[in-house]
């Protein structure tokens, strides 16, 4: 009863009763046999109770007056006077044992998980008594090697492959070992057999796909695999051979069991792709994924991603020209490969013609999805301008690839973070400006000094050449070459990045949390930042040269100035020459009769006088015959390197691209139009015929001369009708000298389509001619200067290419093509010009009729003329203010006029009084 006293006294102290193992002793193994924390022999768990009861004394002791609050009071003076009394006491820490250490013994093991494996054993031999489920015990080393057997993906004593089930099963269910139960066990093992599952069927991928004839990408793909493998293999072993328990194995396996199942999943997912940038691009995709999980998956991700994507950036780097091309190079003449397709290119011309011809191609379904638009697109067209200059310049500095080797290009790879952007940033900077510096070396006949480290594996490079070699230099080479192989492989495979990167990341020190170390820009940016630098510095090195080839060596000014000489009438001899040798009646005929000789003047086809039409070739021959050579105008030299050969051609009768005139294919309807010599249509026959040469075909294209063909053959019916409408007074003359008088109509007709047709044709060549092509020839001098400039180029130049100067050559042409109204939309427009200078061929034809052949009068064809010439102008009107409304100024963004802005300037060149605007009487 005192016992009981003193621990209800102290209601913090814990009863001794429930400390002692006579508290087995009191509780009845029958009432808690469904318990199986006391369904086991007590015996064995019960001490000798040596303990001796102590009791508290009445008075308390010191430590008890501590803790119990004194009811008396006491005042602030007693406090004070005793406070120089009382000995300073050091801070200690409370337990609960404290407070019942009272003179007694030191307790055993409170719980029966405190008591040891024994203990834990013997429990576990209560609860399972049926032999049948009882568990034999190993002894733990054996275990645990055994485990880290399993963890490596191999068989062991305890653990072995099952093909039927194709997995890593336990040969001895029952087995276990001391302190641990059978379900906690089971967990340690289930884990280990995972991870070695996972091992195994990433190697069966590695090796299957090894063995079998494979892309590059896949080959890459079960590299990296076999690398992944490898490396958390080493680190698993080594550092589960100093695991103390099998806890310790299971924190060992668990990392690596999660970067095991995370790329077997990953690796089954790549397995089903069936392309290579069908697997860069979710490979990509599985790495932006894997940014939201733990960092080391990060890392590992990435690595990942730069160890198979190595083979697509090889075939990258070998394209643009920053390394040498593996096996086969890619030519015109072979089948192509990645995202470079060779097919052939089929034009048909206005004669009929195939043109064929094999070229390059972008394939945009073989790009990754994580290429940008734009970078795909400059990095195509640098491969295919590195290979025009290897094609038609094998001599010059960018054909030999050591050039570019010398400059130490930086290469291409993966950068994930800010520092190495800005790295890299720095690297191309100092390319660019040792690779220009080396061109311009190259073209002044200096050698290039390399002011920066060469690549290391230019260094390391070995000299197998024999002859000319002396024996101590080929026994030197061999004997190196032989200590390099005879190096461990295993030592190369330590030091790549996965490797590295499993080695330090995969187990952090302890106390040294695992944290992303680099800002890193957003994924959607990551191809553009790490590839775009090195391949815009390569393109405007390239595009440069090539530029600089094209205006130099190619006379590219020289052959663009011939088409706008000719197909665009801007030669005025030729325009000249051309009307006497088609329209001018005094010419001699160069029609052949039978029983006349021909005259041995100056011959024309005198169309509009004569009966028979269409001419025979040989007609046309003799009539056109030195009128393309003669009126020839050779372009300025401004730059003799540019125009070296100008001078002498002026003087030949060869032509650049061999231009001449030629007969075009015309469908059965547009013949039966021919054959009408009145007709707007009677020399739509008659075209220019030109052919780039090789090295300008990929600017001057055959759907830029199909452009140029159809300027021409509309400003050929201008050319004819300003002839037409100049001789109508004429006309109307002798047919008044005829009919004693001409009519109010036939004089008001001659003077109002004198009146449209020369406002039209000067339109069609100032407006719709002149004027954007002044702005392309300024700009081609600028590039022209720019390109053949001797001063280096800097990085933020203006970057012109060939592909820009025949994109900006087409622009200037689809300019010239709506202003002239010959765009698809405005064929409607076009069509009413059309029959208003029908209506003017007509009343020409009147007036060369004799009485007996007049169908038609003055009269009704003015009137004709003046309906046509009104619906011509209305629509035009209500064309330019349709525009007008949708677009507040009158010039697009780089300053070119826009179409409602011309329109206005013809309407106003054509009805400045607004004649046609008001209703006019008709004229009887």
């Amino acid at each position: 009863m005192a016992q009981e006293e003193d621990d209800l006294a102290d209601p913090f102290a814990i009863p001794n009763f429930w400390k002692t193992s006579a508290w087995l002793d009191h509780m009845s193994l029958g009432d808690h046999a469904k318990n199986p924390l006391f369904s086991l022999d007590v015996s064995l768990l019960k001490e000798p109770d040596t303990r001796k009861t102590v009791t508290h004394p009445k008075t308390p002791t010191p430590d008890v007056v501590d803790n119990i609050v004194d009811e008396a009071p006491i005042t602030d003076e007693d406090v004070w006077l005793g406070a120089g009394d009382i000995p300073a006491k050091s801070p200690e820490l409370k337990i609960w044992d404290d407070r019942e250490r009272d003179g007694r013994a030191t307790i055993s093991a409170a719980f029966v998980t405190e008591a040891g494996p024994a203990a834990f054993d013997a429990l576990l031999g209560e609860k399972h008594a049926d032999p049948s489920t009882t568990s034999d015990v190993i002894d733990d080393a054996s275990y645990a090697a055994c485990l880290l057997a399993l963890s490596l993906g191999r068989s062991s004593l305890l653990f072995s492959w099952n093909p039927e089930k194709k997995s890593f099963v336990k040969t001895e269910p029952h087995l276990r070992t001391s302190g641990l139960s059978r379900g906690t066990l089971d967990g340690i093992d289930q884990l280990c057999a995972e991870c070695a599952n996972a091992i195994k069927q990433l190697t069966s991928f590695a090796e299957r796909t090894y063995s079998s004839s494979q892309t590059p990408t896949r080959v890459a793909l079960a590299g990296a695999v076999d690398q992944l493998v490898q490396g958390v293999q080493a680190e698993v072993n080594t550092r589960g051979r100093a695991a103390k328990s099998l806890l310790q194995l299971q924190a060992i396996v668990r990392p690596a069991h999660t970067i095991l199942s995370y790329f077997r999943n990953l690796v089954g997912k790549l397995a089903k792709q069936k392309s290579d940038e069908k697997i860069l691009s979710l490979l990509f995709e599985e790495a932006q994924s894997a940014e939201y999980q733990s960092v080391m998956l990060q890392e590992v991700a990435r690595e990942v991603l730069r160890l198979i994507s190595r083979p697509w950036i090889d075939f990258v780097e070998e394209w643009v020209g920053l390394k040498t091309e593996g096996g086969a190079p890619i030519t015109k003449a072979g089948p192509g490969r990645g995202f470079v397709k060779v097919a052939d290119k089929i034009w048909v011309d206005d004669l009929g013609y195939e043109l064929e011809e094999a070229d390059y191609f972008l394939d945009e379904d073989k790009l990754p999805s994580f290429v940008p638009e734009e970078t795909a697109r400059i990095a195509f067209e640098t491969g295919r301008n590195t290979r025009f200059l290897r094609e038609h310049h094998p001599s010059h500095a960018l054909s030999n690839q050591q050039t570019i080797f010398d400059s130490n290009p930086p290469g291409l790879a993966w950068k994930f973070d800010w520092d190495s952007i800005s790295e890299l940033e720095v690297r191309v900077k100092q390319y660019h400006s040792d690779l220009s510096q080396a061109l311009e070396d190259a073209r002044q006949g200096r050698t290039f000094a390399v002011t920066t480290l060469r690549p290391k594996e230019l260094d390391n490079r070995w000299e197998l050449e024999f002859f000319g070699k002396s024996d101590t230099q080929i026994n030197n080479n061999v004997l190196a070459s032989i200590s390099r192989f005879e190096q461990p492989l295993g030592n190369d495979l330590a030091q790549d990045g996965l490797s590295t990167l499993l080695r330090d990341k995969l187990y952090p020190e302890a106390g040294h949390a695992l944290e992303s170390a680099h800002l890193s820009p957003h994924w959607s940016l990551a191809a553009l930042l790490s590839f775009g630098p090195v391949i815009n510095a390569q393109s405007r090195i390239v595009n440069r040269e090539c530029m600089r080839m094209l205006f130099s060596a190619h006379e590219l000014r020289v052959h663009i100035d011939l088409l706008k000489q000719y197909f665009l009438l801007d030669n005025g001899i030729l325009c000249s020459r051309l009307t006497h040798a088609l329209f001018d009646p005094e010419l001699e005929t160069a029609e052949r009769k039978a029983g006349a000789a021909l005259g041995g003047g100056v011959m024309g086809l005198r169309l509009g006088g004569r009966d028979t039409w269409p001419p025979a070739s040989s007609e046309l021959r003799l009539a056109l015959m030195g009128v393309l050579s003669e009126s020839y105008d050779p372009p300025k030299a401004c730059d003799p390197r540019a125009r070296s050969t100008t001078a002498s051609r002026s003087f030949s009768s060869d032509l650049p691209g061999d231009l001449s005139f030629s007969v075009r294919d015309l469908s059965p309807e547009e013949i039966d139009r021919c054959m009408n010599p009145d007709s707007l249509e009677a020399l739509d026959f008659l075209r220019l015929s030109y052919r780039a040469p090789p090295p300008l075909r990929p600017i001057i294209t055959p759907a830029i001369l199909v452009k140029y063909d159809r300027i021409f053959m509309t400003l050929l019916r201008v050319l004819r009708m300003l002839y037409v409408v100049n001789q109508l007074f004429h006309d109307v003359s002798l047919s008044g000298l005829r009919n004693r008088q001409p009519s109010n109509a036939s004089l008001r007709l001659c003077i109002e389509a004198r009146h449209l047709v020369g406002q039209i044709a000067a339109y069609f060549f100032d407006t719709g001619i002149a004027t954007p092509w002044r702005r392309f020839d300024a700009w081609l001098d600028s590039v022209e200067a720019e390109s053949l400039s001797d001063k280096q180029c800097a990085s933020g130049d203006n970057n012109y290419s060939p592909d820009v100067l025949r994109e900006r050559q087409e622009q200037v042409l689809d300019e010239i093509l709506s202003t002239l109204l010959l765009r698809k939309r405005q064929l409607p427009v076009l069509k009413l010009l059309e029959e208003t200078f029908a209506v003017i061929l007509r009343f020409a034809k009147l007036l060369r009729a004799t009485p007996t052949e007049k169908v038609e009068t003055p009269e009704k064809l003015y009137a004709s003329f003046k309906r046509n010439v009104e619906v011509f102008l209305t629509v035009c009107r209500g064309l330019g203010e349709k525009a007008s409304s949708g677009k507040s100024g009158h010039a697009d963004s780089q300053g070119r006029p826009t179409e409602n802005n011309s329109i206005e300037q013809f309407l106003f060149m054509m009805d400045m009084s607004g004649f046609y605007a008001r209703k006019q009487p008709s004229q009887e």
